[in-house]
């Protein structure tokens, strides 16, 4: 009896030592920092690209993405790097998909380039339908274009 206690106690000890990942700040609407058990890294969402923080809409990309996972349960599905040796991956809010949530409220675009998520395609024309978030400017500027524009000297801000 006291050895199935001790290994339910270990069992027990095992889970709680490898916590689960936390939100430590979202940059903007596409990348956020994580911390997962001693490691921190930023973590750039597959599937979008959001707004810059200096571009129109990307304050509001930012707080919606900190709104959808700030305090809550996070899940985070890596995928390797990309060229700029940035960590890539999925991130779950209390089960909520943030690329696709991010998409669905108008505060990012789906990044066909690089994204075989056809899915989250038909939930983009569904937000510029309904003229949602970035959508309600008559023609928004996509970030790799803005970035093209004035990268030079956005980088230079920093």
């Amino acid at each position: 009896m006291i050895k199935t206690w001790l290994l339910v106690g270990l069992l027990l000890a095992s889970v709680y030592a490898h916590a689960a990942p936390a939100l430590v700040n979202v940059i903007d609407g596409d990348t956020v920092i994580i911390r997962d058990n001693s490691l921190t890294y930023h973590l750039r969402l597959l599937d979008i690209d959001a707004p810059e923080r200096q571009q129109a809409f990307g304050i509001q990309s930012r707080r919606s993405l900190k709104q959808l996972c700030e305090h809550a349960n996070i899940a985070v599905h890596l995928q390797g790097r990309d060229m700029y040796g940035r960590t890539l991956g999925h991130l779950h809010c209390n089960n909520t998909d943030a690329s696709q949530a991010q998409i669905a409220l108008g505060m990012a675009w789906f990044n066909a380039r690089y994204s075989k998520r056809f899915e989250l395609d038909a939930l983009q024309h569904q937000a510029q339908q309904q003229g949602l978030g970035l959508w309600q400017d008559a023609q928004p500027m996509p970030p790799w274009q803005w970035r093209k524009i004035y990268g030079q000297y956005y980088r230079r801000q920093e």
